[in-house]
Parts: C-alpha cells; sequence; structure tokens
C-alpha cells in the first residue's frame, strides 16, 4: 500500500483505463453492443494517419480524434519519455501484474538484458511493427485489429478479428508475461518499437529528410523502405547502444551524495533496469512511470534534478490526452479525397455537401461511393468524412446540375413493414414530404419506427426535395397528422442488433407536408411489389447441357426471406448453388403470402432428395466478383424440405 501511495497518481490512471475497459467487457457480457473501444487508440491513430499521407485515404472507422492521440503520443515519447506505456497503456498494466503474479509464483526465468536470447527476441516487435503498418497502408484498414489482445478482449471476441491470431496473443500476452518478466512490452509489443523509433528521433528525422531530398531530385523513396529502414535502424540501435542520447528530455537522475546504494530502486523497477548504477537513466526501455522514485527513502531519485517534476510525467499525461482530445474536435481528415477526368477541367469544379449518408460508413463504401459517382455523367471527384456521415461531390456545372447529381446519388427504397391481415383487400397509401431522410439506411431507421405502430404495413422512398415517402396503411385507419408528426420525428428509439441486444439511434427527421392525394393498392400488389425478387441463370450449366434440357422446378418455403439480414445472404447462396452440377436456375419469388426459394434443375441429373441433401451441405463454396473463390460457412439454414412443382 505504502508503494502504492508514493506513486499514487500513476496508479489511479492505470486503475481508470482498467476499469473502463472492464465496463466494455461487461456490457459485451450482458447482451449489449460491442463499445467503441478504439476510440482514443494511439496505435490506430499512428498508422491511419501515415495511410492518409501515403494514399490520401483515411483508415475505415479512424477519426480524427484516434490521429490526434497518436500525434500527441509520438510528441510525449520525443519531449517527455514512453508516457502512454508507463501511465495509460491497458496491456503494460496487466504486464506488470502478470510480473507481480510471476513472483508470487516463484517462477524464475529469467533473460539477461544484453544477452544473446534478449537480442533476438527483441527483434520481434520491429517484425510486428513493420508487418501491421505494410498490411495496413496497403489496405487502408487496420491490421492490427486481426490479432490485437486488448481489441479482442474488450468487444468479447466480436470485433473485427481474426480467432487464431488474436488467441496467439492472448496467450503471448499472459503466459509469456507469467515466465518471463515483461515479455508483452520488451519483446512483442509493435507500439513499443514505434516508441523506441521516436526515442531515436534525430535518426529517424534523418531518414524522413533524406527520403525528402532523394523525392526532389526524382528518385523517390517507397513508403516500405522508409518504414523497413526506420524498423532495422530502431532495432540496431536498441540493441548496440540500448539507450537514446538526445531525446526525451525529461530523464530519472540519481544524486550520489544522497544515495544510500540500497538498491531497492533497481529491485523495484518494472523494466528492471539497474537505476542504482546510473546517474541518469537514459535506457531504452524506461517509462518514466516513477517506481523507482517511489521506492526511495532518501529522495536521492528525481526528474532532471528537479524534485518539483515528481508528478510531473502524470500531468503531462493528462495534459497531452486532452490536448489530443481538443486538437481532434477542431480539425478534420476525409476517408477517401479523390478526383478524376480530365485534369484541365478539375479547376473549374463546383461542390456541395451531403450529410446524413449513414450508408458511407467506412473506407470500403467511401470506395464504393466513388466507384458509383464515376458513373454519373458531369461528377469528377469526391471526398467522404466517414465519422459524420457526410460527402463532397465535385461536379462540372457545365454538364450536370446539383439536383441531376443528388437524384444519381439516391437510392429508392421501399420495405414491408409488416403484413397485412388476410381479409384485407385494399391498402391506402398515404405521401409524405420529409427532410433529412436521403440516406438508405434512414429509411430503415424510419421503418424501424414505424412498424412498431399499429396499421402501418410498409413504406416507399422516392427521390424528390423533400424526399417522397410513400406510407402503406390499413385502409380504415384514420390519417392522424399529429400522430404521424410524432412517429417521423421521433428523435431516439432503440433498434435490435443481430446477434442479441439493442442499439440506441438518434434521428432528425422533419415532416415537411402530407399530401392530401390518397391513393390505394391491392393487397397482393402491395405484397408482390414489396418482395425483393431475385432471378439468376447459370451460363456454365446452360452451355453444359444446353437450353432444350429436361428441367423441373424445386420450390422451397422459406418464411423470413424478405427480411434484410436474411437478404444479404441470398446471393451467397445464388453463388453456392451456381458452383453444383446440374442447377440451371436460381430465383427467389412470392407463392401467395410465403416467400419460396425454386431451384430449376435438370431431371436426369438430380431430384429432391439430392437438392435437399446440396441445401444442407455446411460449407460453401462461393465465387467473387473480383474472379476469386473462398469456401465459407453456410450463411443460411433450411429446416423444410421443399419439392418439385413442375
Amino acid at each position: 500500500m505504502s508503494k502504492i501511495k508514493k506513486n499514487l497518481w500513476r496508479h489511479v490512471l492505470q486503475l481508470g483505463v482498467i476499469a473502463v475497459i472492464a465496463g466494455f467487457i461487461l456490457k459485451v457480457f450482458f447482451g449489449g453492443a460491442p463499445a467503441d473501444v478504439e476510440a482514443y487508440c494511439p496505435f490506430g491513430g499512428l498508422q491511419s494517419l501515415v495511410t492518409y499521407l501515403n494514399s490520401n485515404t483515411l483508415a475505415c472507422s479512424m477519426s480524427i480524434v484516434q490521429i490526434m492521440m497518436g500525434v500527441t503520443l509520438a510528441i510525449g515519447v520525443i519531449l517527455f519519455s514512453k508516457l502512454f506505456c508507463g501511465y495509460l497503456c491497458p496491456l503494460g498494466t496487466v504486464t506488470e501484474w502478470m510480473a507481480v503474479l510471476r513472483k508470487k509464483m516463484k517462477i524464475n526465468i529469467n533473460i539477461t538484458t544484453g544477452s544473446i536470447v534478449d537480442k533476438i527476441l527483441r527483434a520481434i516487435k520491429y517484425i510486428l511493427l513493420f508487418w501491421i503498418f505494410y498490411m495496413t497502408i496497403s489496405s487502408s484498414e487496420l491490421f492490427c485489429k486481426n490479432f490485437d489482445p486488448y481489441y479482442a478482449i474488450a468487444t468479447g471476441f466480436k470485433g473485427e478479428l481474426t480467432a487464431w491470431m488474436a488467441l496467439i496473443s492472448i496467450v503471448c500476452l499472459f503466459l509469456g508475461n507469467l515466465f518471463i518478466n515483461m515479455f508483452w512490452c520488451k519483446y512483442i509489443c509493435p507500439l513499443g518499437a514505434l516508441s523506441n523509433v521516436f526515442k531515436f528521433t534525430l535518426t529517424f528525422l534523418g531518414l524522413l529528410i533524406l527520403s525528402l531530398i532523394l523525392g526532389y531530385f526524382g528518385l523517390p523513396m517507397q513508403w516500405y523502405w522508409l518504414l523497413g529502414a526506420s524498423c532495422v535502424i530502431g532495432y540496431i540501435f536498441e540493441i548496440v547502444y540500448h539507450e537514446s542520447k538526445v531525446f526525451p528530455l525529461l530523464h530519472i537522475t540519481r544524486d550520489d551524495e544522497k544515495c544510500n546504494h540500497c538498491g531497492l530502486c533497481s529491485k523495484k523497477c518494472p523494466q528492471q533496469i539497474d537505476v542504482a548504477n546510473l546517474k541518469v537513466v537514459k535506457d531504452i526501455d524506461c517509462t518514466l512511470c516513477g517506481e523507482c522514485m517511489g521506492s526511495c527513502n532518501k529522495n536521492a531519485l528525481q526528474i532532471n534534478r528537479k524534485p518539483a517534476f515528481r508528478w510531473l510525467p502524470a500531468i503531462l499525461v493528462v495534459v497531452l490526452f486532452f490536448v489530443g482530445l481538443w486538437m481532434g474536435t477542431h480539425w478534420e481528415l476525409p476517408t477517401i479525397d479523390e478526383r478524376w477526368g480530365d485534369p484541365a477541367k478539375l479547376e473549374h469544379l463546383e461542390s456541395f455537401e451531403r450529410d446524413g449518408m449513414r450508408t458511407v460508413k467506412c473506407f470500403g463504401s467511401s470506395k464504393a461511393f466513388a466507384a458509383r459517382m464515376k458513373n454519373v455523367p458531369g461528377v469528377y471527384g469526391v471526398t467522404t468524412y466517414v465519422n459524420r456521415f457526410a460527402v463532397v461531390v465535385y461536379y462540372d456545372p457545365s454538364e450536370t446540375s446539383k439536383e441531376k447529381v443528388e437524384n444519381a446519388m439516391f437510392t429508392p427504397v421501399k420495405r414491408k413493414l409488416n403484413t397485412p391481415p388476410a381479409g384485407v383487400e385494399q391498402v391506402k397509401i398515404v405521401t409524405l414530404g420529409v427532410e433529412k431522410l436521403f440516406d438508405q439506411m434512414d429509411v430503415t431507421f424510419l421503418g424501424n419506427i414505424i412498424r412498431e405502430k399499429e396499421g402501418f404495413y410498409g413504406i416507399q422512398t422516392e427521390y424528390d426535395c423533400p424526399v417522397r415517402v410513400k406510407l402503406f396503411m390499413d385502409i380504415n385507419k384514420p390519417i392522424d397528422k399529429k400522430e404521424l408528426r410524432s412517429i417521423v420525428e421521433t428523435r431516439e428509439f432503440e433498434m435490435p442488433v443481430h446477434g442479441g441486444g439493442v442499439k440506441k439511434i438518434e434521428c432528425d427527421y422533419e415532416l415537411v407536408n402530407i399530401s392530401n392525394q390518397v391513393d390505394t393498392i391491392g393487397r397482393q400488389a402491395f405484397l408482390e411489389m414489396m418482395f425483393p425478387a431475385t432471378k439468376s441463370r447459370f451460363q456454365i450449366a446452360l452451355k453444359k447441357y444446353g437450353e432444350d434440357a429436361a428441367t423441373a422446378v424445386y420450390e422451397m418455403p422459406y418464411p423470413g426471406l424478405d427480411k434484410p439480414l436474411v437478404q444479404r445472404q441470398v446471393p451467397y447462396l445464388g453463388s453456392f448453388l451456381s458452383t453444383q452440377d446440374g442447377v440451371m436456375e436460381f430465383a427467389t419469388a412470392l407463392n401467395g403470402d410465403i416467400p419460396v426459394i425454386r431451384i430449376t434443375y435438370v431431371k436426369e441429373v438430380l431430384d429432391d432428395d439430392k437438392i435437399w441433401e446440396i441445401l444442407q451441405t455446411p460449407k460453401w463454396k462461393i465465387h467473387y466478383t473480383n474472379g476469386t473463390t473462398k469456401e465459407i460457412d453456410a450463411t443460411l439454414t433450411f429446416k423444410t424440405p421443399g419439392k418439385t412443382v413442375k
């Protein structure tokens, strides 16, 4: 307890971070959605920043806040020390706790600093650093999420991770630290490697200046050479010198006159640095954690020989965090920023910004949006900001107009919310004008609000200003304008999420007008209009068996086939069936009220039993549009066999 009191604020910060992460885990355990555990991740922010500088794209889900946290981490390491490692990093805290457990269990495996084994193991974190940055920059997706033990545990293994990679990392974190002191921090942590590179500041800056000079003379240094050189030089400097030279500016200093040479400071150092025999601690592993100062009863250890600096590291940690947070709220970086077409035209483009584009939510969806806009006449560029769901579109006013571009951006949506009762013959259609309902995801949200109200069967949107919304209602339900306004202008609701739990959704839709014209549609016509029917003919089978082959149609009921979550799996089913010998065609349709799957097959090759056997296959072979093939787990399950109907 006395040790904690002497270094109180460090332990407060460490325990505070662990408590927040524990809250994330408990939230997932009790059915909540995984928290945004990357919200303040400096390592992810630095990866995103380098990706942006290299390719003008921002890694998916990364925000300017995370980038600024990465920038402040780099500044903190260069000027002060590896403060994040010593005060905030949850993996660093766990590593220290495992060292305490290791001592209690009397596990005495020691790797001497500077030994051959120590030098070889220290290379691992630099190899991981290069690999992570190479994969992230190449794909604009944070590769470290695949195996980051913090990310895996904090999300309850529900994040975007690779299970076997994450399990290996967790084993390294817990078992590695149990048997070898500070195993994770010294040998595995890629952020530790990057922090060490920052400690060798002048060398790192020299590499950057060299790359700029080479680029100026027409000999650009590819980013991976710069990255590789930084990792190699950082590793060599670490094992040869094992200490920084000029930077950082803060160091633990020892007053030899006050020191009684008890050796307690060396014993208490988590990194096993021999503080007792150093006048100035410049060791590469030092995080300025202050445990040595807390153990000294003679006040012989200080920071830069100034007693007033005793709590400076903890204060700097808090200040740097809030500086990063402040900068993150005052700057913005786009996820993608692309132009195309004739360079001469790019100087005369006009632009407009459209917010509320909830479907443009990551790098992948940003690229998909850009690809779509490239096909719009007169459009020559887009910029996306996924953290606020906004896009900027650049167009030539001599070729098109803002209204035409917005019309091309708009995706009409129709969605059945509830099935009209069997006795209903007609459905009433009421038309609304709604602002801030431009994105198809917003239609999903509004549909979820409406479906809980009695007497509503469907929703359909069409482009207009404001957006034209058609509500399909019970023929006997009165048109209550007050009720419609309260529904459309709902500001928050809870939406069920896949896998259980709910997610709070905030909305800001505005009801502008309600048309006086009321239309009707027949019940069956409504159901057929709302059903997302599909049909695919398989060319390989057609070439093999010919158009005149004797075929039959296998029909299988599949309730819920029109639900969005199921609909997303239908293309995979179609791709899988296209690989099965004898399958000529795949379709989804309505048979009365019942959604069905229809499989057209060659009678001499297949029959009902064989088709049912195919549908029970646990693994599906899928062909992707880029020409690749992959085997995946079956994404749909079939419980009720169908039969041949014709």
